[in-house]
Parts: C-alpha cells; sequence; structure tokens
C-alpha cells in the first residue's frame, strides 16, 4: 500500500468515526423517549443491544465468507469494508487469508517432511535388514551359550556313560568334540581315553593310566617318533653316537632293553647308560665286595638288562643285579662255584637264570621286591646257551636250555628235573630261542630245525 493510500484510508476512517458518535445519541434518545418505567426502559434497551449485536456478528460472518468480493462488487477498496468490519465488531476477513496461508504452509511442511522421511526409509532399509540379522546371530549365540551351559551329558548321561561314547572315536573326532564346550572338552581331554587309545596302536603296553601326566603329549610323541624313524629309513638317513666309557678299557659284552645300554668290561667295572638323555654320562654301578677287593679285578663275562633291572656276571662266578633307576650298590648278589657259561634275564619279569657246568640256578623277586632262589637243579651235561620264555609275568617262569644235543624245557612248578624236548645223536646245537608257544634252534651239520613234537611251552 502507497503512503497516499495511507493517508486517505486514515481520513476516510476518522469521518466514518465521526458519523458512528453523531449516530449514537439519537439512538439512545428515541429509546428512552418510548417507556415508562426508565428502568424496564433500560433494561429492554440492554437486550435490543444485544439482539442487535448477535445480528451484526451473523452479518459479519457472511460477510467475512463473501470476503472482499462483495466490497469488489460495491465499487469500494477492499480497506474501506476492512474498516467497517472493524468498526461494526467483527473479525477481520485477513484472518481467513492467514489461517489458508498457515494451513497451505503446513501442509508444504508436511509433504517435504513426508517425502525426507520416505527417502531416509529408504536409506535406512538395508542397515535395518543388517541390524535385524545381527539380533538374529545375537540371539542364536544367546541360545549356544545357554546350551553350552548346560549341555545334554551333564543332565542326560552319567559322565562314565559318556566316556563310553567317547571311546569309539578317533584322534580327529575327538579334537572337534573338545571344540564344541567346555563339558566337551573335559571329556575329550581325559587321560583314560588317551592311553587306551595310545595301547590300541601300540605304544606302552605295560603301562599304567598313571605312569604318564599326559596320554596326549606322549601319543602325540610316539607318532612323531615312528614317523621320524620311517622317514629316517626311508631316505638313509641314521645317526651314530659312541658311548665311550674310558680309553683302555676293553668291552667283554653288551646288552640294551627300551632306552637303557648296559657294557661290561675287562677292567670288571659296569656301566649303563640312558639313551633319553645323551648329554649325560653313564651311570656308574658298584661291584660287590669281593670282586671289588681282588687284584687283578675278575672281568665281566655277562650282561643283561631289562626296563627294570641290570644284571651282570663276572670270571670268579660272582653275579651282580642293580636297579636301573637307582643304581649305585647291587641290590642282590649271590656267588658260583665256578665260571658262569650261560646268563640270561627275563624282558618282562623280574627273572634271573645261570648255568656253571651242569648246574641251573633261577632266582625270582616276590612282590615286594625280594629276590630268592626259585629253584637249581643239574643236567647231565654242560649248559652251553638258555633262554626264558617271554609273556609269562603273572605264570610261572619257564627256561629252554641247550645242552649238547638235547633240548631241555625247565619249570620249576610242575617238575624238578627238566624235560627234553629235543635230542639227536651227534648233531649238536649251536643257537637257541623261544617265544612263548615255540622253541627255535640250529644244529651244526642239518642247519635250522623246528621240533613240532615236544616245543610247545604254553
Amino acid at each position: 500500500m502507497a503512503d497516499n493510500e495511507l493517508v486517505a484510508f486514515r481520513e476516510r476512517w476518522n469521518q466514518e468515526l465521526k458519523s458512528r458518535k453523531e449516530e449514537n445519541p439519537l439512538v439512545c434518545a428515541s429509546t428512552s423517549s418510548s417507556g415508562d418505567d426508565p428502568g424496564q426502559l433500560g433494561h429492554n434497551d440492554l437486550n435490543k443491544s444485544c439482539d442487535t449485536l448477535k445480528q451484526k456478528e451473523s452479518s459479519c460472518t457472511e460477510d467475512e465468507r463473501s470476503g472482499g468480493n462483495a466490497a469488489a462488487e460495491a465499487g469500494q477498496p477492499q480497506y474501506v469494508s476492512i474498516a467497517h468490519s472493524l468498526l461494526d465488531g467483527r473479525t477481520s476477513p485477513l484472518l481467513d487469508r492467514i489461517q489458508q496461508e498457515k494451513m497451505r504452509r503446513k501442509r508444504q511442511y508436511h509433504n517435504m517432511t513426508n517425502m525426507c522421511s520416505v527417502s531416509r526409509q529408504q536409506q535406512m532399509q538395508p542397515q535395518r535388514k543388517v541390524k535385524k540379522e545381527e539380533e538374529l546371530v545375537d540371539q542364536l549365540i544367546q541360545d549356544l551359550n545357554e546350551v553350552n551351559d548346560i549341555p545334554f551329558f551333564d543332565v542326560e548321561l552319567p559322565y562314565e556313560l559318556a566316556m563310553k561314547i567317547f571311546e569309539f572315536l578317533n584322534c580327529a573326532e575327538l579334537g572337534r568334540c573338545a571344540q564344541v564346550s567346555r563339558a566337551w572338552r573335559v571329556l575329550a581331554e581325559d587321560g583314560v581315553l588317551w592311553f587306551r587309545m595310545c595301547q590300541r596302536e601300540g605304544y606302552h603296553q605295560d603301562a599304567s593310566v598313571s605312569s604318564s601326566p599326559c596320554w596326549k603329549s606322549t601319543l602325540r610323541d610316539c607318532r612323531n617318533s615312528y614317523r621320524a624313524v620311517c622317514s629316517n629309513w626311508k631316505n638313509r638317513v641314521g645317526c651314530v653316537r659312541q658311548l665311550q666309557f674310558e680309553l683302555g678299557k676293553i668291552l667283554c659284552n653288551v646288552s640294551s632293553c627300551d632306552s637303557f645300554v648296559l657294557a661290561g668290561y675287562t677292567s670288571g667295572d659296569v656301566r649303563l647308560w640312558n639313551t633319553l638323555h645323551w648329554d649325560l654320562t653313564s651311570s656308574y654301578l658298584k661291584t660287590n665286595s669281593l670282586s671289588a677287593n681282588t687284584h687283578p679285578r675278575p672281568h665281566v663275562s655277562h650282561v643283561q638288562v631289562n626296563s627294570t633291572v641290570a644284571a651282570a656276571s663276572y670270571e670268579d662266578g660272582c653275579v651282580d643285579l642293580w636297579s636301573t633307576e637307582t643304581g649305585g650298590e647291587p641290590i642282590y648278589h649271590y656267588q658260583s662255584p665256578g665260571r658262569i657259561q650261560a646268563f640270561g634275564l627275563s624282558l618282562d619279569s623280574p627273572v634271573l637264570v645261570s648255568a656253571t657246568g651242569t648246574k641251573v640256578r633261577l632266582d625270582s623277586a616276590d612282590d615286594y621286591g625280594h629276590w630268592r632262589t626259585v629253584c637249581e637243579t643239574k643236567l647231565p651235561k654242560t649248559v652251553e646257551s638258555l633262554t626264558l620264555v617271554p609273556n609269562r609275568t603273572d605264570q610261572s617262569p619257564l627256561v629252554v636250555l641247550a645242552a649238547g644235543e638235547d633240548i631241555y624245557l625247565l619249570n620249576p612248578q610242575e617238575e624238578e628235573q627238566p624235560r627234553t624236548l629235543h635230542s639227536v645223536y651227534g648233531h649238536p646245537v649251536t643257537c637257541l630261542d623261544a617265544s612263548n608257544t615255540l622253541s627255535a634252534f640250529g644244529v651244526k651239520r642239518t642247519g635250522w630245525a623246528m621240533h613240532d613234537g615236544g616245543n610247545k611251552v604254553g
């Protein structure tokens, strides 16, 4: 609106106000002259004025609905109609426009926000999908944790029965089971399982469960050693180590079993090595007082060793027995009347046999480790070789002897005298060996032979 129009609007407004003031006293005078009671007339005038106000308000609303079109039709400016409505107590038609503008802007704002929300939802949809997948994974992990906290072996099955099931698994399957849960790992790493697996594969047949602190590591070491031996054998790879005792000493006899090596010398010394520890020196095995005080000391004629004891015989007929764990002083000693021609020690039981001429002596240890003489016998001929039957741990010891052309079997519990297994005149026996069921020997003229009639010793 320009400045001149504003001035004209103000002048027009003042004129209408003045005319309005001049009309009001006339209306009041006419109304006051029409009634008798002034109080009653005033009350009637008040009611009439209220009715006129209501009629004006209704007419104002009709004028607002018509808007500025009625003013334009009357040929009056729009601001005149606005002034008239303000003077009559009616609301301005600009409020409708303001309200419409507000509604329009509100709809525009809602449309813009809806478009933004739709685009944002489209952008957030993959993230919501990923989040939903993460929630599912978290739920799955939680369920697995609940299952692991209460495994079915702890609830449904006793520990012993679960161990019976795990006995049918191999190493790879036990390793997979150990990764399932803590309870399954305890079962899969039980020492009894690995001990039995170690024995099934042929390692440490004579050991017990308490022999090793970790049978899983023991089985792994045994397998690695076996692979190394096979690889070295295939590739022609070997290693030679010298178990040298002292320079100038002559080696008379040597024996080995498992990881032990026993050697006897012309000086009368007996030395024991453990091949598991190559960096250690040999163990010093002391001789008996009789052989130690003899000058010169008698030579060592025979030595034998197994996993628990080591034995040696001397030229003067003395026999000493040591423990492979302690060494030092002999744990058993006896004196024979002459030189010992044959000497033997069982590889799997504490049994020692010696032959001096035609006399045979058998010594054994009881359950408490005390050694004693089991039997003494005499053959018709000089004993040249002998061997102990293996795998007789819980049974009576058996000895197979060769004397000239005869083969004898000695069982101290059944017979006092040895039983003849073979005898051929003019064919002396040169070598002898025995197992738990068979006896094999060689003769001087016809070579190796096998006697099927009397060689059954089991």
